[in-house]
């Protein structure tokens, strides 16, 4: 009896506890959908949200690039509001007004309510405490300070840096004349050139456009700044150890076994009498810091110091530029007039007998308004790197709260027509007075950022981008080859925002 009484007993505990497991499951799911759909008190306004996707859905069903959604959805719901952006994930604040972006990045009371953003899949690839893209809190504006330091005593703005860049168009134009008029990918030569600016003041040399190494450090750069499965790495950093992330972590280990080879050969030869470039100048910061009691020490410290940081430096100064000039391009392509009045203004101010200067700039205000106009319609970043807010602040009459992602939206700003009389036109003279003798200033103009956390390379690419584009049109002409349509100009978003792959020949003027 006592055996058949058990039995029940046991199916009603059993089932008794299965029921509080059940609901324990359903408590925990109800919970977690309800932070992800309740949305935090006086949030800023934003499209309507589904249930854990978020606005996920109705950006892919648009068919059209991030940057330009959120632009559309700004005009609707106002320069700052609130979207969900990745399935599963809670609301991110989108910045599209420049007033309000102003306000976040250059404001010194607002310095305390923002930082760089973790990214997740970035963290998990490496130790981000030496980037100056990646970095956050004192260290990062450490690094900016030096960063500064460095590209002042490079040359950037002065004759030395210009002498530089000069002698590589040299080679750029070699390489293109050796092309000989037939139809060729420019995007190669482009790249090698602009990347040798950056191996120079970085490393100390530049490398030969068919050298197999610089092909390799490109090639890894292109894979590592695809976007793609990255976003599911970002929201499970785990996989980056699985299969689907093989390529790219070949891809990064050897930028960071090429980056940290040349660190370690700068330290064996490194002497505090000679800097000669970016590197030695980190080597000798760090010294100073470890004599005074703050540094990282020597040997692997030093150089994990290092390596992430003048990757940083080659990236993004090899992708900013070298896209710039290839949106260029692909517009002078569309407009041949305008191509034929920059080449005119490059004869009256320049001539045949010498290369471009620098000094030349102030003259050349057409050239310089169309370089603008392709940095306002197509710029390198349509966002700045994202940010995270570090404590609940009040911003124009919402409420901001601790840890939420906060985006900036630049091509929104450049393209806003409110601002800019039809943005969608290509048009330089909005950069040129009614004379079209002098530049004019626009506020809302920032390709390279505002605040605290602007490119840092921003002097140089000024310096690079009319260097580089007045040696090419100075003695090129770009043409579309036989029967080729224009480029389509929609563009490409990656780490940088890049033109769709095309062919050009270069007739030599």
């Amino acid at each position: 009896m006592a055996g058949q009484n058990s039995a029940p007993s046991f199916l009603s505990f059993a089932q008794t506890a299965l029921n509080l497991q059940s609901a324990a499951i359903f408590l925990l799911i109800f919970v977690v959908v309800l932070k992800l759909v309740r949305r935090p008190r006086n949030l800023p306004p934003g499209p309507r949200q589904w249930p854990v996707l978020g606005n996920y859905l109705a950006l892919v069903r648009s068919g059209k690039l991030q940057h330009e959604v959120l632009a559309e959805w700004a005009r609707r719901y106002g320069g700052v509001m609130s979207v969900h952006l990745t399935p599963a994930r809670g609301p991110s604040v989108v910045v599209s007004d420049i007033g309000i972006a102003k306000e976040l990045l250059q404001s010194k009371q607002r310095e305390r309510h923002i930082d760089r953003a973790a990214i997740p899949l970035m963290k998990e690839v490496t130790d981000i405490r030496g980037s100056f893209l990646f970095g956050a809190g004192e260290s990062a504006k450490e690094h900016r300070r030096f960063g500064l330091t460095a590209f002042r005593k490079m040359g950037v703005g002065k004759k030395s840096l210009e002498h530089r860049i000069n002698e590589e168009a040299r080679y750029l134009v070699e390489r293109i004349e050796a092309e000989k008029n037939r139809p060729f990918d420019p995007s190669h030569p482009i790249h090698n050139a602009v990347s040798n600016i950056i191996c120079s003041i970085s490393f100390g040399f530049r490398f030969d456009y068919d050298d197999q190494k610089l092909k390799k450090l490109l090639d890894s750069l292109d894979i590592f700044s695809k976007m793609g499965i990255e976003v599911l790495g970002n929201k499970f950093p785990f996989l980056y150890y699985t299969p689907f992330f093989a390529k790219k972590r070949e891809c990064v280990n050897f930028l960071r076994d090429t980056v940290i080879q040349i660190v370690q050969d700068h330290q064996s030869s490194y002497d505090e009498n000679d800097l000669r470039d970016i590197i030695d100048m980190r080597i000798a910061d760090i010294k100073e810091k470890e004599q005074q009691g703050s540094g990282l020490g020597t040997g692997p410290g030093l150089t994990e110091e290092i390596w992430l940081g003048i990757l940083d430096l080659f990236g993004a100064g090899t992708d900013t530029t070298s896209s710039t000039l290839l949106w260029l391009i692909s517009f002078v392509l569309k407009y041949p007039e305008v191509q034929e009045k920059i080449q005119q203004e490059i004869y009256d101010v320049v001539g045949s007998d010498r290369q471009p200067s620098c000094e030349d700039r102030p003259s050349m205000p057409y050239t310089n308004a169309v370089i603008n106009e392709v940095q306002r319609m197509r710029p390198a970043g349509v966002f700045t790197l994202p940010y995270v807010t570090t404590e609940e602040f009040q911003l124009n009459g919402y409420t901001i709260p601790k840890g939420i992602g906060v985006i900036i939206n630049l091509w929104a700003m450049m393209n806003d027509p409110k601002v800019w009389d039809r943005p969608d036109e290509f048009n330089p003279g909005r950069f040129l007075s009614k004379n079209g003798k002098t530049m004019i200033q626009h506020e809302t103009f920032i390709p390279f950022s505002t605040g605290r956390r602007s490119c840092l390379g921003e002097g140089l690419a000024k310096m690079e981008l009319f260097l580089f584009a007045t040696n090419l049109f100075q003695l090129f002409t770009f043409k579309l080859p036989p029967g080729a349509p224009t480029p389509p100009l929609k563009g490409i978003s990656r780490f940088t925002f890049i033109p769709e792959p095309f062919r050009v020949c270069a007739v030599k003027r």
